[in-house]
């Protein structure tokens, strides 16, 4: 842990992506990582958590409502030699696939799963999901408002996945969450084109608003090129 500016600092794990972060995400922040289908969320969120595990020796929690936690964890060891299964039989990582569909006992889960290890990282992959507990808008805000305070008494530093559909121009699924999180972090893929990293939102902190392109490359997950912007 690091504090730069008089802001205790939580390093990204992510080579380059610090920088755009003067020196990484303020300690206790909720950050949406929004994009389309395969811009690259779920391997920024778990290389959050295997770096914090393996460089900062802080442990974390990655809480799937979607894939199956044991062929993510296949498939991030082989393209990346991640060791998620060492590092969870060494208790610095928690996966969690959760089937809950009740918003308390899904609220009671992360608490007890962040306590059983003594997470400091959490990951929630995808947040799109919560949806499924609720009807209308307004009870989907108040639910992230929610998470969102239970993070912050956890006293840890969170990433929440969401997907965007391809061609749209909003940033969050239900044009809710962006009100909700304290910094959002834009991942942007198509086909011909470099992907792209825009750092839309942190509180607490200044931070580069340009886009810059990122890289993700076998045996190391992304890579962002901090000095160089893309242009759209």
């Amino acid at each position: 842990m690091k504090e730069v500016d008089g802001i205790e600092r939580t390093s990204s794990g992510i080579k380059g992506l610090d920088i755009l972060l003067k020196g990484g995400f303020p300690k206790g922040s909720t950050v949406l990582v929004s994009g389309t289908p395969g811009s690259g969320k779920t391997i920024l969120s778990l290389q959050f958590l295997v770096n914090g595990a393996l460089e900062k020796n802080e442990k974390g929690v990655y809480i799937s409502l979607e894939e199956s936690v044991d062929r993510i964890k296949k498939y991030m060891n082989l393209t990346f030699g991640w060791p998620l299964e060492k590092l969870e039989k060494e208790g610095k990582l928690l996966f969690v696939k959760s089937d809950i569909y009740d918003f308390e006992k899904f609220k009671n889960l992360i608490e007890n799963s962040v306590e059983k290890i003594g997470a400091e990282r959490v990951v929630i992959d995808p947040i799109t999901v919560i949806s499924l507990f609720f009807e209308r808008p307004l009870e989907i805000r108040r639910s992230l408002l929610e998470l969102d305070k239970l993070l912050k008494k956890l006293n840890c530093t969170a990433l929440l996945t969401c997907e965007i559909p391809e061609g749209s121009n909003s940033i969050s699924s239900f044009g809710i969450e962006e009100f909700t999180s304290d910094g959002i972090i834009l991942l942007s893929y198509s086909s011909g084109s470099p992907r792209g990293i825009t750092i839309r939102k942190m509180r607490a902190t200044d931070h580069d608003t340009d886009s810059h392109p990122f890289e993700i490359k076998s045996g190391k997950g992304i890579i962002v090129y901090p000095t160089e912007k893309l242009f759209r």
